[in-house]
């Protein structure tokens, strides 16, 4: 049960101090693609630490209780329970809750992806039928007076402009602005965008989850103001985001990813003021704790999982001497591999 113990403290340590400390953090601005990195571990982390204790609680249990069994053929985990003790109920709610947040987060994670892979399929069809190619920019042009600017990402996507966007920029300013876009497809930041919906959908209002969500939909888009920058200057990056600024954002987590969505005020200044990148060191040190807060929990509970494995999946029957796993009586035999 230590390890049961360890693993629902991890999981509770970073849902609360390890998300306040990574939310109020200053780094992730000068390192934001760390930074999305370091949240999806984080999520990635709690849900896997709270499925692990839930396994981890089933081994514990059923090596120290005391439940008599049968044995069955020809699987290889060679008996069940014909009684439940408070071990068995145990066991059982451990496994219970292990497949319950498993099959929950692979089914919104699925449903999030099917939803955003639907709506991209539904713009692309309506920007056929609105929209006219500009082979000199490479976009598709949508006839609207508001000025605004966004991709839609995937196999198939493709960057829109409105020709408001087009009349208020200016050639320099139009380059920053299709830099962005394109930075957000090679960047594919729809895929982290989706997942993090996904969790936030998965686990209702829990502040870790829907914190996650918001954070990385703003750290997508300063690392599409980053690679604009290299190319087109800072000052200018800013400029083209105040012209596309009055343009309503578009929801974090819609398909579509525009230049002027997310916080335009504070990434404008962000880029006024300028932000010193992370050095290489820190990053390879974030990278390393990302790391290690992501493999933490299964690093805790392989030993008892493989321990519980041994014991129970030995091809070497059971003995009374020898008693072995305690689901199986002791002359219960295993059967063979």
């Amino acid at each position: 049960m230590i390890v049961t113990l360890f693993l629902l403290g991890h999981a509770l340590l970073l849902a609360t101090a390890g998300t306040a400390a990574l939310r109020r953090a200053g780094w992730p601005s000068r390192a934001p693609r760390l930074a999305i990195a370091a949240w999806l571990a984080l999520s990635a982390s709690i849900v896997g630490s709270v499925i692990l204790a839930g396994l981890t609680a089933t081994t514990a249990a059923t090596r120290t209780g005391s439940v008599s069994g049968r044995c069955y053929g020809p699987m290889r985990w060679p008996c069940t329970p014909d009684t439940f003790s408070g071990a068995a109920t145990l066991a059982a709610t451990g496994a219970v809750a292990a497949l319950a947040v498993a099959a929950r987060v692979l089914w919104c994670l699925c449903a999030a992806y099917r939803a955003t892979a639907r709506e991209r399929r539904l713009r692309l069809d309506a920007l056929a039928l609105v929209g006219r190619t500009d082979t000199r920019l490479g976009v598709t042009v949508v006839d609207h007076a508001a000025p605004a600017a966004y991709c839609v990402p995937g196999r198939h996507g493709r960057i829109v402009v409105t020709s408001g966007a087009l009349a208020a920029l200016d050639d320099a300013r139009l380059a920053a602005v299709l830099a962005h876009e394109r930075a957000h497809m090679r960047q594919l930041h729809h895929l982290p965008l989706t997942a993090a919906q996904g969790l936030a959908r998965a686990f209702g209002p829990l502040p870790a989850f829907t914190t996650a969500r918001d954070q990385i939909a703003f750290l997508a888009e300063l690392a599409a103001d980053d690679a604009a920058a290299k190319r087109s200057g800072r000052l200018t990056v800013a400029e083209a985001l105040l012209a596309l600024a009055e343009v309503v954002p578009a929801e974090p987590m819609a398909p579509a990813l525009a230049a002027g969505g997310t916080a335009t005020g504070a990434r404008a200044r962000r880029l006024i003021t300028g932000s010193r990148p992370l050095g290489h060191t820190r990053i390879l040190l974030g990278l390393t704790a990302a790391v290690a807060v992501l493999t933490a929990p299964p690093a805790a509970a392989a030993p008892a999982l493989s321990a519980a494995v041994a014991a129970c999946c030995g091809s070497s029957p059971t003995t009374a001497t020898q008693p072995g796993h305690v689901l199986c009586r002791p002359g219960c035999a295993h059967p063979a591999a």
